[in-house]
């Protein structure tokens, strides 16, 4: 039990860490606004050329908070939107694709800028990767990149359209129902596993659940679970994490006795459970590993299973 807790806490720890390395969209750009206005020289004339981006508004929204950001700082000199916008018109560029550094150039020695932005935002496994770098016009000189992860909240979801790559559909669902089977052991005074009740039949566990889901790390869970001594339903609070491939539940909850054959405990007797299930993404769902400890009046239960999860309709991210 002891094992399970600290690989619990262990596992919800190395998530907050993982989740800290990444930002928010808007997080992002007022970061790489206050790395570029750190380094350059004071005064200097700065020019956003393009952001290439999946989506012309995500790029659009970008550029604007960037020049935004930058110009409120006061640090720096920062060209117009609108002399880019025309600039794209009359050269034929697109702000929102790649550009050459010859042509950025270019725009730099016609707007009389010194000093040049650009970047990129693109999908890079579960997040987005951004990057933005600075070239002197003169030289071509880089003299500043900064790259950040970006993670999907509401306001990048909606610059990209609402927009799921298909690799992902598994993780934005509704609902989700899974089914699992294993072992069911005892961790009292009766000893591990121990089945003196001939009637109780074998030390089998399994457990079938639905859980709704509509945000993307928290769910409820709707469980009915057989252990040794019975069976139990409950209602669990679910944290849900699923970086790349893999996905990790992790659960708590009570429950209530409605079926058991074991002297002393009766139906309506309350339970507490709570436990981990490990899997990663098979075909249609996750093929997983749950440990799930259980206590109650009548003593301690662990059932050690195995199961399949399937998601069902699609949401949004």
């Amino acid at each position: 039990m002891k094992r399970l807790i600290i690989l619990t806490f262990l596992l919800f720890f190395a998530f907050i860490l993982y989740a800290q390395q990444s930002l928010v969209l808007d997080d992002g750009i007022r970061d790489v606004a206050e790395f570029f206005s750190s380094r350059l020289p004071a005064r200097s004339v700065v020019a956003i050329t393009n952001f290439e981006a999946e989506t012309r508004e995500l790029s659009d929204f970008i550029i604007q908070e960037l020049i935004v950001s930058l110009s409120n700082r006061g640090s720096l000199r920062v060209v117009e939107r609108s002399r880019m916008e025309m600039l794209e018109r009359e050269l034929n560029f697109n702000m929102s694709r790649s550009v050459s550094d010859e042509t950025a150039q270019g725009i730099g020695h016609m707007i009389g800028a010194q000093v040049l932005i650009s970047g990129s935002i693109s999908e890079y496994r579960d997040v987005y990767r951004m990057q933005a770098r600075a070239i002197v016009v003169e030289t071509a000189e880089i003299i500043g990149t900064r790259t950040l992860n970006i993670k999907y909240d509401s306001t990048l979801t909606g610059l990209l359209g609402g927009r799921i790559n298909p690799a992902d559909l598994w993780k934005y669902k509704w609902l989700y129902a899974g089914i699992n089977v294993g072992y069911s052991a005892t961790l009292n005074d009766y000893g591990w596993g121990y089945d003196g009740y001939d009637n109780l039949g074998p030390p089998i566990g399994f457990a079938g659940y639905v859980m709704f889901q509509p945000v993307d790390l928290f769910g409820i869970t709707f469980d009915v679970c057989q252990n040794f001594f019975g069976a139990h339903i409950s209602l669990m609070p679910t944290l849900t994490l699923r970086p790349a491939l893999f996905e990790i539940n992790i659960f708590a909850g009570l429950g209530v006795t409605v079926l058991t054959e074991f002297d002393g405990m009766e139906t309506e007797d309350i339970v507490y459970l709570g436990g981990i299930r490990i899997g990663y993404h098979l075909g249609p769902g996750v093929l997983y590993a749950e440990v799930r400890p259980m206590g109650g009046d009548k003593g301690l239960f662990l059932n050690i299973t195995a199961g399949y999860q399937i998601g069902f309709i699609q949401r949004r991210k």
